[in-house]
């Protein structure tokens, strides 16, 4: 699997994803995702345009970067239109905790969404997911 990384503004980047995200690649987003937290980007949109496969074990890791990403004030989303993974993100039910929606320009819109609804408050509610 590759990972490349594009930043959008200080808070916000993108992790684009080609190959598979399975068992063995896994603890590689974990890590980058989780470096991103860290240096105080709170804000991630995965691209999984390019994905191939996405296994149970990679599915952990973006909610478990989702949650770590609410944790630091932002929130994740991911970007994917191949319908093979989409069904993934639905039989899991893990579509709207996920932010899935179709591409990166959308995912963006959603982030936006959601920080502006945090800093009215109206977010509170969806922090618990």
């Amino acid at each position: 699997m590759r990972i490349n990384t594009d930043a959008i503004d200080d808070q916000t980047v993108v992790c684009r994803l080609a190959g598979e995200l399975d068992a063995y690649t896994a603890p590689d987003l974990r890590d980058t995702l989780e470096e991103h937290v860290r240096s105080g980007v709170a804000w991630i949109i995965v691209d999984l345009g390019q994905l191939r496969y996405l296994d149970s074990t990679g599915l952990g890791i973006l909610v478990g970067a989702a949650k770590q990403c609410r944790q630091a004030g932002g929130d994740l989303a991911v970007a994917c239109d191949r319908r093979n993974l989409l069904k993934i993100f639905q039989i899991s039910g893990t579509q709207e905790i996920l932010n899935v929606v179709a591409d990166v320009e959308a995912a963006h819109a959603r982030l936006q969404e959601l920080a502006r609804g945090r800093e009215t408050g109206a977010g509170d509610a969806e922090e618990g997911t």
